[in-house]
């Protein structure tokens, strides 16, 4: 398998099932088979429980949507993303060209059908687009024939009194495991289908731990429904973010409603996992999860309601934080439970020794604070790393810089702020938020971060309080280093633009002291050597697109952009000035920032102060320092 990302304009071409023409699979083309066909082996593994004794009874359209959701997932996670730290957003996101057969051809055939479809998906995964081109199949999903690979397993569920059953998705976290405890306890004449995905023998684990608790807690009222779709050695998985499960998860749980004529199915997350604003300016949004999106939600919603015009998706904790979560467990009694559920999203690098959670990724960070703000540390899992006394790498110390830079921010910010710093972002959940006012749902939205920052502060001061000593210094590299530095109170941008002109600033004086630049160029190269010391700055690569137009920066990383600027001899100081009010004007509004280095031996610029607020005061996140 070629892990290569696609090409930004190309669309990977994906055949499915019978349309397969070979075993291929690189990043142009991909070959997907759930069973043996014309020797070819199968690569995929698809494979849910029965909800219904004879699944040949379901609907085709039925049988199909649950085809085509797995086809998506491991699609998902065969292809690589271009890397995270390319400036140009489309070299991260990719377009797919699906062929699937299906057996209700005149459903799929309806263009409204795809390109719904296509929507929720691409929001979801970030993704440019997904097309669809439907043939008729004459291979049943659910045949057995010649030892084929079934669509199900011999397993069978079956909802018992399906009226009185509630469907939700399980993963087995947090959220999920608190909206399961509190149904089964407000609703004690009602029972609970937990759908679950097993991913893999961790979470199988933890999925069947929780729901024995809860089956033997509460009668035997929750009901475990488990599916198994992933991509087998021969096509093993490359992309880690596994953005298109919501999708495969929703086609499960609905496929049981739709069984069941049930009009509605429960998702459980917290609103600040699911908004997911983007916790550092420097973050595109398309790069953001959105797995439980409210827009995700509501594109699934309008989907599904294309089988089914009455079909809704609930999601009770859109308005609540993960402390808000945890109070649930103190509400009711259940904070036993909460060592056996699992937030971290460590799936292929398991943590070490025993541990279940890996103490470094941004899920587990966010399980960290919340569980301190809700004062259940002593109910908290083990973690393989203790960031609390020491941070093992640079990726650990931005994952808790940018929460506590959001909480900082939320926390202080008036509700108009909060606007403008996410206007994209905020307007697509206000479309989508369960109030028909835009007015009280900004007011919900704002309220909710407010709580989210001082949720935040509050686990920040039980865990000075806990393990802050007087007596020893604080460790640099730690949660309380981080919180001592309160560098956090400072922009991404700003930070690394401090870095920038710590070294700089010695550095240039120093390089030219002898021989000047001979011109801007030669500038330019003395510079790239001095900023090679500092992160692998890119010289004039690559080109950003504007418009109609593309930009090349002098050096760009990171999302931030550097311009040297040199005014030498008879160059006056307002040539210098034309030249950056130009570039600024030129550069595209998604760069994180701009830094304007100007060498100034001849003292060209006879006032720095006001040069410096002139350009600064244009752009956000524009800086300009000047050298001698």
């Amino acid at each position: 398998m070629n892990s290569q990302p696609s090409k930004p304009n190309e669309a990977i071409i994906v055949y499915c099932d019978e349309l397969c023409k070979s075993s291929i699979c690189n990043s142009q083309e991909l070959n997907l088979l759930n069973r043996d066909i014309d020797g070819l082996d199968a690569n995929i593994t698809i494979e849910f429980n029965k909800f219904v004794r004879d699944p040949e009874n379901l609907s085709p359209r039925i049988l199909d949507l649950l085809r085509i959701a797995a086809y998506v997932y491991c699609t998902d996670r065969l292809i690589n993303r271009g890397e995270r730290d390319s400036l140009n957003n489309t070299a991260w996101s990719r377009a797919f060209e699906f062929h699937i057969p299906v057996s209700d051809i005149a459903f799929w055939s309806d263009g409204k059908i795809s390109t719904k479809m296509g929507e929720a998906l691409a929001f979801m995964t970030g993704d440019r687009r997904f097309n669809f081109s439907f043939t008729k199949a004459s291979l049943s999903p659910v045949n057995t024939d010649n030892q084929q690979l079934s669509l199900f397993s011999t397993e069978y569920i079956t909802l018992d009194e399906a009226e009185k059953t509630d469907v939700m998705l399980f993963s087995g976290g947090l959220d999920s495991l608190a909206g399961a405890i509190q149904r089964l306890n407000d609703h004690n004449d009602r029972k609970l289908c937990l759908v679950s995905h097993k991913a893999n023998n961790c979470t199988i684990r933890t999925q069947n731990a929780t729901a024995k608790h809860l089956r033997d807690k509460y009668s035997n009222r929750a009901i475990q429904y488990g599916f198994e779709c992933h991509n087998k050695k021969a096509a093993p998985s490359r992309e880690e973010t596994q953005r298109s499960r919501m999708f495969l998860f929703s086609a499960i749980a609905f496929a049981i409603c739709n069984c069941y004529e049930k009009k509605e199915f429960f998702v459980h997350e917290n609103g600040i996992t699911s908004i997911n604003l983007p916790k550092q300016s420097d973050t595109f949004n398309a790069r953001m999860s959105r797995t439980t999106h409210p827009k995700t939600i509501g594109l699934l919603r309008e989907f599904f309601r294309l089988f089914d015009k009455d079909f809704n998706i609930i999601t009770p904790y859109y308005n609540k934080t993960k402390s808000d979560i945890l109070d649930i467990f103190k509400q009711y009694g259940e904070e036993n439970i909460i060592t056996s559920s699992v937030s971290c999203s460590s799936t292929r690098n398991k943590p070490k020794n025993s541990a279940t959670h890996c103490g470094c990724c941004s899920q587990c960070i966010d399980r960290i604070f919340a569980i301190y703000a809700s004062g259940l540390e002593d109910y908290d899992v083990t973690y393989a790393d203790d960031i609390i006394k020491e941070i093992p790498g640079k990726k650990t110390a931005q994952h808790l810089y940018n929460t506590l830079r959001l909480a900082c921010a939320e926390s202080s910010r008036t509700k108009d702020e909060l606007f403008r710093s996410y206007t994209d972002e905020i307007t697509d959940v206000i479309n989508y938020w369960p109030n028909d006012n835009p007015d009280d749902s900004l007011d919900e939205i704002f309220q909710l971060y407010g709580r989210f920052g001082d949720s935040v502060m509050k686990a920040i001061k039980s865990i000075q309080l806990k393990f802050e000593d007087p007596r020893v210094p604080v460790n640099k590299n730690s949660l309380l280093g981080i919180v001592a530095e309160r560098e956090y109170l400072n922009t991404p941008v700003q930070i690394r633009v401090n870095e920038m002109d710590t070294i700089l600033r010695k550095a240039i004086p120093m390089s030219f002291q002898r021989e000047k630049p001979k011109d801007e160029n030669d500038m330019n190269d003395k510079v790239q050597a001095l900023l090679s010391t500092q992160g692998e700055f890119t010289r004039e690569y690559p080109a950003l697109q504007f418009g109609e137009t593309a930009y090349k920066a002098d050096h760009a990383k990171d999302g931030l952009i550097i311009e040297s600027k040199f005014p030498r001899g008879k160059t006056a100081k307002s040539t210098v000035s034309e030249g950056i009010a130009a570039d600024i004007t030129k550069i595209p509004s998604s760069v994180a920032g701009i830094l304007f280095v100007v060498y100034d031996p001849e003292r060209k610029i006879t006032d720095d102060d006001l040069f410096i607020s002139t350009f600064e005061a244009t752009r956000q996140n524009c800086f300009v320092r000047i050298y001698r």
